[in-house]
């Protein structure tokens, strides 16, 4: 048969089977309690004397790692999380300070605090508090008090009960007298928390586990997956004094508790409990604590609904940490405190790294979109060495003009002489790289829509990271902007043109210089052709002597005729190559044009790749590759002061 654990909470059941009456049991139990209360408590007190020169040291120890951690959770932490996060600055200062004051509190004045918290309304957070302290030999107006309490707290989030018999003016606060909490080797207060709890008073609720000295935890895996619980970070489930209470049914199959504490941290204190089983065995004994079968059912429900071992490990964690002084309970609490404020911070840098890696993968990203951008754009417009394109259509354009260059002769440079620089404008103006113009006015409006595409995807990039995030720069946001609303962001179609119109302009000055020369070809031509004519004539005119000796050359007739030819055919042969001298200084200066054009299309071309295409994402990178940087120093910076201090807190 299996026997109830002896606690000084639940009086011994074997005095009940003595022939007597149930008033003179009932009397004899709760006399046998209060002894035995009054006994541990003098023996606990006596066995765990307080080393007074030793708790000034300790007591020192833990104040320092205490300062040195106020000093770096402000570096760490941030002041614009919700409170009732544990990654909030504000969270840790008031949870800190409270433990400064808690230090400085006398060991008279403190009491061990446990905090019970259901996840849910179905979490049986009620009950569980209930079987704690509803004791079956209790009065009638006590035990309403217990199971009333909710009642007469209207609109409190939580209740803190203690051990007292005047009622407390306080509606948060409910006093009464029940030995469960006498039974700890300290004063010991409880504060239970509503089932459903509200969003409103989450940053108490969080607080108050995480200040407590037992945090319980209460869930009911029906209504609340295990899984949910271990990744929430506002549970102090690393805490040192944290029990996590599983609701569970009577009958679980062999093995099923091992199968799931599994998944639990090893450090956590996990306990399965039935407590509507339990408050069912108070309940049967109180109504007939006389009968033998309700003692056999009070031994059994009770010891199976697992109560009895919650006790257990309250006791055990309470006087492990507290040695019977508060002040020692007081310094342990606020030790595991600043430990997981420090896991807070770990958890934060470690958030920070990813979010700095992120950051780096997405201007990888960014830059392999820019640099993609930069290897296609240039083979696609000019082609794969860069001036194909260009070379080609200056070729083009020179075999046109050279049809219409060759066509202009000597005689008609000679006899259209004012209309040479206008055919020779017209043939460029003509052939001039038109097709490659308007290939360079398409591709243009390309570069534009990647640009935009680009501005975008910067744009959506800094979107990610709004404030706080260190990676959010106003800075930089009110530069892109300023660039993308200057004058010279804009990609016009007139932008990788430019050069084509700007090299056709520089061949006015070699067309006109052509002009010229055809106008001196002209006047000489007409001269040696006068000369010769001249001197041919004044031989005729002195043989026939026409004029006497006004022209007197001393040459015959035929030899007069023949120098007159001579002079007029050395002309003509100084014309026709002098022209043709013109016409290849002019071809020169075409392919010397040309060949700038070649430069200045891929100049410019990148130009505009650099300085309106890419200057958003260009810009946007660098920055962010900055605050990359600077904020990776920082994060290694903070990591070593904080393994140095969880260092020095275990070392406490």
């Amino acid at each position: 048969m299996p026997t109830c654990r002896s606690t000084t909470l639940r009086p011994n059941l074997a005095g009940i089977y003595r022939p007597r009456s149930a008033q003179a049991t009932t009397r004899s139990l709760v006399a046998r309690a209060r002894n035995s209360s009054a006994r541990r408590y003098a023996s606990a007190a006596a066995a765990l004397p307080k080393p007074a020169s030793k708790v000034q040291p300790e007591r020192y120890s833990v104040r320092t790692v205490l300062h040195k951690t106020e000093g770096l959770l402000p570096r760490v932490l941030s002041v614009h999380d919700d409170p009732s996060k544990t990654t909030s600055l504000a969270f840790w200062q008031d949870i800190l300070n409270q433990a400064y004051v808690t230090l400085n509190a006398s060991s008279a004045r403190g009491a061990a605090r446990i905090v019970v918290y259901g996840t849910d309304e179905y979490s049986g957070v009620e009950d569980l508090v209930t079987a704690l302290l509803e004791e079956p030999f209790a009065t009638v107006s006590h035990k309403q008090v217990v199971q009333n309490r909710w009642k007469d707290a209207e609109g409190q989030s939580s209740l803190v009960i203690s051990h007292a018999f005047s009622p407390s003016e306080d509606p948060s606060i409910l006093n009464v007298p029940v030995t469960w909490l006498k039974q700890f080797a300290v004063p010991v207060e409880l504060e239970e928390f509503k089932a459903a709890p509200s969003t409103f008073h989450a940053a108490q609720r969080a607080r108050s586990l995480f200040a407590a000295d037992i945090p319980i935890i209460v869930i009911n895996p029906l209504t609340t997956p295990i899984q949910s619980v271990l990744s929430n970070s506002s549970l102090p489930l690393r805490h040192a004094g944290a029990i996590l209470v599983v609701i569970t049914s009577p009958n679980l199959p062999s093995g099923t508790w091992k199968k799931v504490t599994q998944a639990f941290p090893d450090t956590l204190t996990t306990l399965f409990v039935d407590p509507p089983r339990a408050i069912g065995a108070i309940r049967t004994l109180s109504m007939d604590p006389g009968s033998s079968l309700s003692v056999q059912r009070y031994q059994d429900d009770y010891t199976g609904s697992r109560l009895a071992d919650l006790t257990s490990i309250l006791k055990d964690k309470i006087s492990a940490a507290s040695q019977g002084d508060t002040v020692r309970l007081n310094e342990v609490t606020v030790r595991e405190q600043v430990q997981v404020s420090l896991e807070a911070c770990h958890l934060v840098l470690q958030n920070a790294e990813k979010e700095v890696g992120g950051v780096v993968a997405n201007l990888l990203a960014l830059k392999d979109e820019v640099a993609e951008l930069k290897v296609r754009v240039g083979p696609e417009i000019l082609g794969a060495e860069g001036h194909e394109v260009a070379t080609e259509a200056v070729a083009r354009a020179k075999n046109e003009v050279e049809i219409s260059l060759n066509s202009l002769t000597w005689w008609k440079a000679v006899t259209r002489v004012d209309d040479v620089g206008e055919i020779v404008r017209a043939a460029v103006d003509k052939a001039w790289c038109r097709e490659l113009e308007d290939k360079l006015l398409f591709h243009a409006g390309r570069l534009a829509s990647s640009q935009r595409s680009l501005a975008r995807s910067t744009t959506e990039l800094l979107s990610h990271y709004t404030s706080p995030s260190p990676f959010h720069s106003p800075v930089l946001e009110n530069s892109l902007s300023q660039l993308q609303a200057s004058s010279s962001y804009h990609i016009r179609p007139t932008s990788l043109t430019s050069p084509i119109h700007q090299r056709k302009a520089q061949l006015v000055y070699p067309t006109q210089a052509l002009h010229s020369t055809a106008q001196g070809i002209a006047l000489g031509a007409g001269g040696s052709v006068m000369s010769g004519l001249g001197l041919a004539w004044a031989g005729w005119a002195e043989h026939l002597g026409i004029l006497g000796d006004l022209f007197g050359t001393g040459l015959q007739v035929e030899t007069a005729v023949g120098a007159g030819m001579l002079v007029t055919a050395l002309g003509i042969r100084w014309m026709v190559g002098r022209w043709e001298k013109a016409k290849k200084k002019w071809w020169k200066d075409w392919d010397r044009i040309g060949q700038g054009l070649e430069r200045d299309l891929k100049i410019t071309l990148d130009r505009t790749i650099s300085t309106q295409v890419l200057v958003v994402p260009s810009s946007a990178a660098d920055t962010l590759e900055k605050l990359a940087k600077k904020r990776r120093e920082e994060i290694e910076i903070l990591k070593d002061e904080l393994v140095g201090l969880q260092h020095e807190v275990k070392q406490s």
